[in-house]
């Protein structure tokens, strides 16, 4: 089974995506911030398959850029982003697996997630 880590500001999103993502069989950890998401890989071992971190609403996205880009050797990582932060261009160039828009479809998001760790 695939174990992945989310980490969304936003709870209903966060619980919408994690409850999509446990019914298509995957382990699913959430969490509120990057920071969380970041304290929780630092025990596990191994790693996750994938972290999805949601950006688009962070008190903090330089911050949690920086601290998703120290782990992305380690670890597929998704980042979800406001178009505003992506056309500053402070994500590429920092190794992220993927960087989605928002709005995110979320039955397409889940689709491209089960693609990716089942592959």
């Amino acid at each position: 089974m695939a174990h992945l880590l989310l980490a969304d500001k936003d709870w209903q999103a966060r619980a919408l995506l994690r409850a999509q993502l446990i019914e298509e069989g995957l382990d699913v950890e959430a969490y509120e911030s990057v920071a969380e998401a970041v304290a929780s890989l630092e025990s596990q071992t191994p790693p996750p398959e994938l972290l999805l971190a949601d950006i688009s609403m962070s008190d903090d996205p330089a911050g949690d850029v920086e601290a998703l880009t120290a782990w992305t050797k380690r670890v597929a990582i998704w980042v979800i982003a406001s178009p505003s932060l992506i056309a500053q261009g402070s994500l590429k160039g920092r190794g992220f697996e993927m960087i989605l828009f928002r709005p995110v479809d979320v039955g397409e998001l889940v689709e491209q997630i089960k693609r990716r760790v089942e592959s």
